[in-house]
């Protein structure tokens, strides 16, 4: 499930240049190394060395297992979260998202040091509350701008699918932790239900959801000589890229946003873009481009 879920995505980026599926491709990764590093690496330590452990040295390693995995956690949930809010064409806000990182960190922490003075049984139930807790707290966060966005391109039936989905996944996550006896069908059933619930958004979003409504109405259209000018010019594609986002009117920050490349790539792009075109500014480039075919 996990390497279905990144090659669906990584297609889903490949031929769809929208903003939100880079925090999903990050949140699958994420908690893809948490499902790893967490709860599979606990299982592949029984199997090859269980019988070799004292039940000290076991509680050790399966507490440090958990603790390892946690900040992978942390981090899927907050890629997560952004996921929501730009499906939704909301804004995410950064004072929140430092407060959820401090939150969640200083919870980890915590767990530390309550793990080195407890055993693996005692310590347990505090990070099946942790847990489950945190999961559907993010889960409901990303449902509230799903839900409550009114001017945003994303088509109602997904919104709500999605609203309803993901924390629907997070809350049969903790219903398991909580409800159910810790054994080992216990943590195969939750993993099953991590990947699970993972796997059900690139799913969705390849096969039902509509993305073309993504697509900006508002994409100026290049005059028809433009490849002529392009050639003319010596401009390279990623170069023709960029100056398409320019005449849409995108920022920098927006244009390395859409073509998954860094700010300063797009400044290197378009100060080189400025020289082979013998203009100064995007105001003067975007004239010259106006231009094109009119004589």
């Amino acid at each position: 499930m996990a390497v279905g879920s990144i090659m669906l995505t990584s297609r889903l980026m490949a031929d769809n240049r929208l903003l939100f599926l880079r925090p999903l491709f990050y949140h699958i990764i994420f908690i893809s190394a948490f499902g790893f590093y967490g709860v599979w690496g606990q299982f592949i330590i029984i199997a090859i060395a269980g019988d070799k452990l004292t039940p000290e040295l076991l509680s050790t390693i399966s507490v440090s297992s958990l603790l390892l995995g946690l900040p992978f956690l942390v981090i899927g949930w907050l890629m997560m979260i952004r996921f929501g809010f730009e499906f939704a064409g909301a804004r995410f806000i950064a004072l929140p998202t430092i407060l959820f990182l401090l939150c969640n960190f200083g919870l980890i922490v915590f767990l530390g040091i309550k793990s080195g003075e407890t055993s693996f049984a005692e310590v347990l139930p505090l990070f099946k509350y942790y847990y489950s807790a945190m999961a559907v707290i993010s889960g409901i966060i990303v449902s509230v701008p799903l839900l409550a966005g009114k001017s945003i391109r994303a088509a109602v039936n997904d919104r709500r699918f999605l609203a309803f989905a993901i924390p629907a996944g997070t809350l049969l996550q903790a219903t398991v932790l909580l409800l159910l006896p810790y054994s080992a069908w216990m943590a195969l059933i939750f993993v099953f239900l991590l990947f699970a619930s993972m796997v059900n958004l690139p799913l969705y979003l390849t096969y039902v959801a509509d993305l073309k409504v993504f697509s900006r109405p508002d994409d100026t259209d290049l005059p028809p000589k433009i490849d002529d000018f392009f050639t003319r010019h010596e401009i390279s594609p990623r170069e023709a890229d960029i100056i398409r986002e320019i005449c849409n009117g995108l920022s920098n920050q927006e244009i390395a946003d859409k073509l998954f490349i860094t700010l300063q790539t797009v400044k290197d792009h378009t100060s080189r873009i400025y020289s082979k075109t013998n203009v100064r500014n995007r105001m003067q480039l975007m004239t010259l481009v106006r231009s094109i075919g009119s004589d």
